[in-house]
């Protein structure tokens, strides 16, 4: 069985042969290997495979001109591989130069700015036991990188950016940071992201229409948010649990009332600010 529109795949997104369909956009935030249970079977060598297999399936199929959007931290809990306290910000590094060699280019920088990282991290803490100097200071954002591929990140046939969003969205989204609030249940699954990060990155870089592709579906935010947007989703995920996870949120939505997205008239905001 492979990727088809409007559908989620239960398989292993390293697999090329689950892979038919081409993407418009793809929307993903793949492990981040801090130990989380369904990232125990591998080694950081084996993570870093996994993550440059994925890719590489992926930019095999997204049009010209079609954005990755990946959001992903550094490493703040390196020890379990270098023996030492230290952080480990060599992935993005990587993220870039592995999808270079296979014609996807950086377009954005996004910083998503969450929560202080003593409310909810286990290696940040003020109390008695901690000796003064050894204060962690770690990231309280995450990033998204945003390629695209090929020779230009501008699509054929595509309406204006004025028919897309308004100018207050564009001029609060082109600062490249983000403020917005982590999920605060993660109950159903341990690292959903935001409706509204999803949401950005599907009015920013996809039309109606279009297809917005993850291989690491999870809870399925990217393929819901895509439907909420009339876009086709399609995705991969190889955890049967999280793949009716997926399979119940997508039900909700699609078998719910509501006002179908209607792209709105040129907002017409073509004076300076």
């Amino acid at each position: 069985m492979r990727v088809t529109l409007n559908k989620v795949l239960l398989g292993d997104s390293r697999d090329p042969a689950n892979y038919q369909t081409d993407f418009h956009l793809t929307i993903t935030s793949p492990p981040y290997f801090v130990g989380k249970e369904y990232e125990e079977d591998y080694t950081f060598d084996d993570y870093k495979d996994l993550l440059k297999t994925v890719f590489h399936n992926t930019s095999g199929h997204t049009v010209d001109g079609g954005k990755i959007a990946i959001n992903i931290a550094d490493i703040a809990a390196f020890k379990k591989v270098s023996g030492r306290v230290e952080e480990n910000i060599e992935v993005s590094r990587d993220l870039v130069n592995w999808l270079r060699e296979d014609d996807c280019h950086l377009l954005s920088r996004i910083v998503w700015v969450k929560d202080p990282p003593w409310v909810n991290s286990q290696h940040v803490g003020y109390n008695k036991k901690v000796p003064a100097t050894y204060v962690r200071v770690l990231p309280s954002w995450e990033y998204i990188w945003v390629f695209y591929k090929g020779d230009t990140p501008k699509r054929e046939g595509v309406p204006p950016i004025t028919r897309a969003i308004s100018k207050e969205d564009w001029k609060k989204w082109a600062t490249g940071v983000w403020d917005m609030r982590s999920v605060t249940s993660n109950k159903e699954h341990p690292a959903m992201f935001p409706e509204e990060l999803a949401r950005r990155l599907v009015l920013l870089y996809s039309i109606p229409g279009d297809t917005v592709f993850d291989p690491f579906m999870g809870s399925g935010t990217t393929a819901v948010v895509a439907h909420q947007n009339s876009r086709n989703y399609a995705g991969i995920e190889r955890d049967p649990g999280y793949h009716d996870l997926t399979l119940k949120n997508l039900e909700k939505v699609e078998n719910c009332i509501m006002s179908v997205y209607v792209p709105p008239v040129e907002y017409g905001h073509e004076r300076l600010f």
